[in-house]
């Protein structure tokens, strides 16, 4: 194990406790620590985070009232069982929410839904294939009304991760959903929705047909192709202010 001081970086953030918390919780994601095992003192994590003993111990009693780190007398803070439940509830809402960009965040998207998308062709029930073509359909009746099409457009992709039968694909797609609708009118607004919905069409035919690999590429091609508009919004926005 490479140590905690690799993972931790000292802290310059206003807002202290929320920044140990978060890098806690990263060092516990990265699985230096597995389950059972002791964590660093107070004083080590004081002085590799450059904070205070009060600002480690009120991050920390974060971890243990989410049952992710156990206090011990006599012994220290440990990590408890990193089960899949306990991931999706409480690492990766944090880690979600942190993405710095929304580049990291589609880059993300990218990786995670497509592998749903995959998944979703080999597992899908007949109910899970209705769900997906009554949210096309719905997305479809509603192509003139950006609130209700991004509200279809994100339920989409949370009804594919459904279909794949993975608990952290499928809290992920429920916190991306809650996250960006309301970016996701903005974002169609100035780029349409006409090549989206065509992406869903494929995507939707594909699991309908079982077919992993086709439905892994179209859900690839869908959010590679978000992305590069989302680097085209940045790249305006940038020479927007520029020109300030």
């Amino acid at each position: 194990m490479g140590g905690f001081e690799d993972v931790l970086q000292p802290i310059k953030k206003s807002n202290l406790v929320d920044e140990v918390y978060q890098q806690l919780v990263n060092m516990l994601a990265s699985g230096e620590y597995p389950e059972g095992s002791k964590l660093p003192s107070e004083t080590q994590l004081c002085e590799a985070l450059g904070v205070s003993r009060n600002t480690v111990r009120t991050a920390m009693s974060k971890l243990i009232a989410l049952g992710i780190v156990d206090n011990q007398q006599g012994f220290g803070n440990c990590v408890r069982s990193m089960n899949v439940g306990m991931y999706a509830n409480s690492i990766l809402p944090c880690m979600l929410a942190n993405a710095s960009d929304l580049v990291s965040a589609t880059e993300y998207r990218i990786g995670v839904e497509s592998m749903a998308a995959r998944l979703a062709a080999m597992r899908a029930t007949g109910e899970d294939i209705c769900k997906l073509q009554d949210a096309y359909e719905r997305a479809d009746r509603c192509i003139d009304s950006e609130d209700m099409f991004a509200k279809y457009d994100m339920e989409f992709h949370r009804y594919v991760a459904e279909a794949s039968r993975n608990p952290l694909f499928i809290r992920t797609s429920e916190m991306i959903e809650a996250m960006y609708t309301t970016w996701l009118i903005g974002f169609q607004r100035n780029h349409g929705v006409d090549k989206s919905h065509d992406y869903h069409s494929r995507i939707c035919e594909a699991i309908a047909r079982h077919d992993p690999d086709s439905a892994a590429l179209s859900m690839q091609q869908h959010l590679e192709d978000v992305l590069s508009k989302v680097k085209q919004d940045m790249e305006k926005k940038k020479q927007l202010e520029a020109r300030k």
